[in-house]
């Protein structure tokens, strides 16, 4: 992505982008062709650094929450005490600048609330449920105990953290994940590791494997069929549905760019639509041709 396309993405300006890389918020992406090239973590980052700022905080204040991330090669830890203190006092200052003015900031009272909470449980600050981030931890933690390398799994992270800065994670995405037992826990994490495997593989058997990977997906998320469906009924339709079924394509497309992996894609697509129900919900989200 250019820098036109993820400030568009992000709400933002090209001159905000440059801001935040002058600031040192948001790293500058490799140049291609001439132009600086964009990725997925460019985005999330990008949409964090909004989401948090639209909370009333100040860009020293983003600053310091940002910094106070665990890395991501590591597990996650709780922050120093110290650190930990600085962000709260920030967080309930900025609140009460927000309950000074109640009336037309009700909706950034109830943002920084959030964030004071999940600073207060040591949980990340970041737009998606705790118990999405719960159920990723696992997944990651069982990946690295079979040796296997959890950056693909790094990059779906970064996507869901971007749908959620948006609102367009749904409340029900936690039932579904919550149902899911340690076996189906062991079998997501075997589909991770499937995943991250298709683009060492060519040809006809890229193909077959996508399609067998896709296969497994659709059985592992039908065991669960009515919280799927609930997930799915709680996307919007019409012309916010259409935006998010875009955004989820561009984001897909830039984060895993190999032809097996968009087959994986395709083929978990015209899998879903086999399904009367599912078919339904999706076309009431997406309009008449989601794979368009």
């Amino acid at each position: 992505m250019r820098v036109t396309q993820i400030a568009d993405l992000a709400g933002t300006t090209p001159r905000a982008v440059r801001h935040y890389h002058r600031l040192g918020l948001l790293s500058v992406p490799p140049t291609v062709r001439g132009g600086r090239e964009y990725g997925v973590e460019h985005l999330a980052r990008l949409l964090r650094i909004r989401w948090l700022a639209d909370g009333g905080l100040s860009l020293r204040q983003v600053a310091e929450i940002l910094a106070s991330d665990p890395a991501s090669d590591e597990p996650p830890v709780s922050p120093a005490e110290a650190r930990r203190r600085r962000v709260l006092h920030d967080l309930r200052a900025a609140r009460g600048t927000i309950e000074a003015q109640r009336r037309s900031l009700d909706e950034q009272a109830q943002r920084v609330d959030e964030l004071i909470a999940r600073v207060e449980a040591g949980q990340a600050l970041a737009p998606v449920p705790v118990a999405l981030t719960r159920f990723y931890d696992a997944i990651e933690a069982r990946v690295r105990a079979l040796e296997e390398d959890p950056e693909i799994l790094r990059t779906e992270r970064q996507i869901l953290q971007v749908l959620g800065s948006l609102g367009m994670v749904p409340d029900s995405a936690v039932p579904f994940v919550e149902a899911l037992d340690e076996k189906e826990i062991e079998l997501c994490a075997q589909q991770v590791i499937g995943f991250s495997r298709l683009p060492r593989l060519h040809g006809e058997e890229a193909r077959q494997a996508a399609h067998a990977l896709a296969e497994r997906t659709v059985e592992l998320s039908l065991r669960h069929k009515d919280l799927a469906l609930a997930v799915l009924d709680d996307l919007p339709g019409g012309v916010a549905g259409r935006t998010l079924w875009h955004l989820t394509r561009v984001l897909f497309a830039s984060g895993y760019p190999d032809p097996a992996q968009q087959a994986f894609a395709a083929r978990l697509l015209e899998l879903l639509l086999t399904s009367p129900d599912l078919a339904a919900t999706f076309r009431r989200s997406v309009g008449e041709d989601p794979g368009r």
